[in-house]
């Protein structure tokens, strides 16, 4: 009976009603056991069995205009000394080494608030520093569409860009000016990278599903899900986190409902869940905005080695030298 059941959600796509059928389970006994076998398997059958590291690097350490009461980085948090800015040679000699060892794509992340105009500059020095083919990721505040051409045009091939769970109400930021975003990239020809995030015990399923189905509108090949960290110092800390298993569920549950094309991500980087659909962890690097300290990497922040070691424990084939199979 349970592998019937799996099979069966493995044939076509998952209607609304069956993802938050889905979403209800228990998070133990046989079917939920196989939900998350079946994402697996869709997963380690559309990927080939192939892992893939993400790196990130954090450029500014700074109040961000944004007000996401989830961020270490908030004006209202006042974890932040003042202004920094992570120097240009020293992110692309990061980026190059990163892009070397493992880093499959290289994400470049900054607050609303980082200067136009010198995250070009930057991008374009990142460019020269990393191979030719490696993929090259903005993550920064809200742009239109000019921007996004020249995003582009300076080396980007992809901006990870999303709408928060309950934007607008945990953040400062329109739901529509995100909206537009999505749009602005999607028209210049940037890849889009999508994650439902940040989750937290207070969101219902139904708020789940409908950022799980917002990215049909759009093409993307990288889907994620992230459960939200209690960063000391924000308001929604005192919410608690969500369990392992529960991120798991919704990891599979979106693995199922989206069918990702290149990977499945998941954040933070957990076991579970890459047995249960994802294929795909960050190393990160820099300032990170759950983090209270400025150099995520000596402190919460996973390194390319580590990323690696767990993809290969649970069953994801990487190239040694530490760099995951294209």
């Amino acid at each position: 009976m349970k592998k019937m059941w799996e099979e069966s959600l493995l044939q076509g796509e998952l209607s609304r009603v069956k993802a938050l059928e889905l979403l209800e389970l228990p998070t133990e006994g046989p079917e939920f056991e196989a939900l998350l076998q079946a994402a697996d398997t869709y997963s380690r059958n559309t990927f080939q069995g192939k892992g893939k590291i993400f790196a990130q690097i954090g450029l500014d350490w700074q109040p961000c205009s944004g007000g996401c009461q989830f961020c270490s980085l908030a004006a209202a948090c006042g974890n932040q000394e003042g202004p920094f800015y992570r120097d240009p040679e020293e992110t692309a000699a990061l980026a190059g080494r990163l892009a070397r060892s493992g880093g499959e794509d290289i994400f470049l992340m900054t607050t609303a608030d980082y200067p136009r105009e010198q995250f070009l500059s930057i991008i374009a020095a990142v460019r020269k520093a990393i191979p030719e083919g490696t993929r090259l990721v903005a993550n920064t505040g809200d742009f239109d569409l000019a921007y996004a051409r020249r995003l582009k045009e300076a080396g980007c091939t992809g901006a990870y860009h999303i709408c928060r769970l309950r934007e607008g109400v945990d953040t400062a930021i329109p739901l529509q000016r995100r909206m537009q975003t999505l749009e602005a990239i999607r028209d210049a020809g940037l890849e889009l990278y999508y994650c439902v995030e940040p989750i937290g015990p207070e969101h219902t399923n139904e708020e789940l599903v409908e950022e799980m189905l917002r990215i049909r509108d759009f093409p993307v090949g990288v889907m994620a899900v992230m459960k939200r960290v209690a960063v000391p110092g924000t308001k929604l800390a005192a919410n608690g986190e969500i369990p392992s298993q529960k991120l798991a569920q919704i990891c599979a549950v979106a693995t199922l409902l989206c069918r990702p094309e290149r990977a499945m991500g998941v954040h933070e980087p957990d076991r579970l869940c890459l047995r249960s659909g994802a294929n795909q962890i960050y190393g990160e690097y820099g300032v990170n905005p759950r983090d209270t300290e400025r150099n995520t990497e000596e402190n919460r922040g996973y390194s390319l080695e580590k990323a690696q070691k767990l993809l290969e424990e649970t069953g994801w084939s990487c190239q040694k030298g530490g760099v995951c199979n294209d």
